[in-house]
């Protein structure tokens, strides 16, 4: 008897002694991608901050000599024009920030989520990329936001469309086109003031402090025809078409589903089709984006031809 508790004593011991070594093999043990110097959660920032404080910065300035004992933003929009155009230039170098990254992001994303949904990521990598979609999304309400208190009388979602069209026209040299103004440099204010005017009607404004040659036209495309339907809305220039497909507010990226072809668009949401049909003429899909802001899924399509569109769809017989 004694014998056998002895055993049974031995086998307890040794079977604890088993698993607490196996618990700490694989409590230190690194994931494998980890192993390969892959982060264990998403390493993209999800702000522009220098762009941000710079607005920011330049904001409060302007409150501390126009409006020091102001509550609120509504001082905002009865400040000086040239002062507000200033103001516009530093939002409008902000929002570009924000849809540059939202790019990137929104590019990164689709690929992780092909790797999560085969478990070669973790949830909680996941769940960072998600968290970081979700601070950009509230960044770009908060330059609507900003936007509206500057021009309460415009369409805050303007600043974000056109910066978006600006960011896929010049790709990485998107800050040649907006570069830093020479605040410090003599004359330095007028010059970013004079250069910001074209933002007003979010256009492309001359480069500040930048020697005389060729610049692109200071003002956006003209418009040209667009319409809408109970599902969707779109409107045109001379160089993309952009379509606004409405979807309720607690719509996430994950469910969103947009196919390009050059003669064809399909807008899915959780595997229905909401938007699909066969272009009224040809698009460029390589040049072709989407982005999802609350209500909309906002779908931009490159013209193959300046011409305008009589319709976004072809009509069905």
């Amino acid at each position: 008897m004694a014998l056998w508790v002895l055993v049974a004593g031995i086998t307890i011991a040794l079977s604890l002694l088993i698993s607490s070594a196996v618990s700490f093999w694989i409590s230190s043990r690194q994931d494998p991608l980890e192993e390969l110097g892959v982060k264990s959660t998403y390493p993209r920032s999800a702000l522009p901050d220098d762009k941000i404080q710079a607005y920011m910065q330049l904001k409060d300035k302007m409150r501390t000599e126009f409006a020091k004992d102001a509550i609120g933003d509504m001082w905002v929009s009865k400040l000086p024009a040239h002062v507000k155009d200033m103001l516009k230039y530093r939002l409008m170098q902000r929002a570009i920030g924000d849809m540059s990254l939202l790019q990137k992001i929104d590019a990164d994303a689709r690929g992780y989520w092909k790797l999560f949904s085969k478990g070669i990521i973790t949830s909680k990598f996941w769940n960072s990329v998600l968290a970081a979609e979700r601070e950009l999304s509230q960044e770009i309400e908060a330059v609507k936001n900003e936007a509206l208190a500057i021009e309460p009388s415009h369409d805050p979602q303007g600043i974000v469309s056109e910066a978006m069209q600006l960011v896929v026209r010049y790709g990485d040299k998107i800050w040649d086109k907006f570069p830093e103004p020479p605040e410090n440099a003599p004359g330095g204010s007028n010059a970013l003031a004079a250069a910001a005017k074209a933002v007003a009607a979010a256009g492309m404004p001359r480069p500040p402090g930048a020697p005389p040659g060729p610049f692109p036209p200071p003002g956006p495309p003209p418009p040209q025809q667009g319409g809408s339907t109970d599902t969707y809305k779109w409107r045109q220039d001379t160089e993309e078409v952009e379509v606004s497909v409405i979807v309720p507010d607690n719509t996430v990226k994950t469910e969103v589903k947009v196919q390009f072809q050059s003669k064809s668009l399909k807008v899915l949401r959780a595997g229905k089709a909401l938007v699909e049909g066969v272009l009224a003429s040809p698009c460029c899909p390589e040049g072709c984006t989407w982005t999802l802001s609350k209500g909309h899924i906002v779908v931009t399509l490159e013209k193959a031809d300046p011409k305008p569109w009589r319709s976004l769809f072809v009509e069905r017989s």
